[in-house]
């Protein structure tokens, strides 16, 4: 390969790798929020991309890659309950990804539906992804969800 070929093929993959970049911040680009991390506007975004508190419903129903997030005082499904990694020895250590990700997310559940208010009883959910971190070590991301409902108006 000669010097020139060398030089436009890094400057093509260079390229390439910045329109990448710049195409997920088109897709998703970055939520105005308040003081308190809150969403001051309805927005559609990526599920992972949730945050801990936010108040969302999954586009159309069923698309569940997309989430629709909105202020938690407008109409929602669903909310951000708590979020973390679990390495791939975790999920082995508790027999499946299923018991792992449940067991991780049952005391936030739990301390959520104590201030639901009474009646009311939520489901829980999961978002789940999986990544390889830049040791090349295969992680399991979860987002502990709860149905929710926009609190009443005072």
């Amino acid at each position: 390969m000669t010097a020139i070929t060398r030089a436009t093929t890094a400057t093509i993959v260079a390229t390439a790798v910045l329109a990448a970049l710049a195409g997920c911040s088109l897709l998703y680009p970055e939520l105005p929020r308040d003081d308190n991390g809150q969403v001051l506007e309805p927005a559609v975004i990526g599920s992972t991309e949730l945050l801990v508190g936010d108040c969302f419903s999954f586009v159309d129903g069923s698309n569940l890659s997309e989430a629709e997030v909105t202020p938690c005082a407008t109409d929602h499904t669903n909310i951000v309950i708590g979020k973390g990694e679990l390495a791939k020895s975790a999920i082995a250590e508790a027999g499946s990804l299923q018991n792992a990700v449940s067991s991780s997310c049952s005391e936030t559940f739990s301390a959520f539906k104590e201030t639901v208010a009474d009646r009311v009883r939520p489901d829980q959910e999961f978002i789940i992804s999986e990544r390889t971190t830049e040791d090349g070590v295969l992680m399991t991301d979860y987002a502990c969800i709860a149905t929710d409902a926009p609190a009443p108006e005072a």
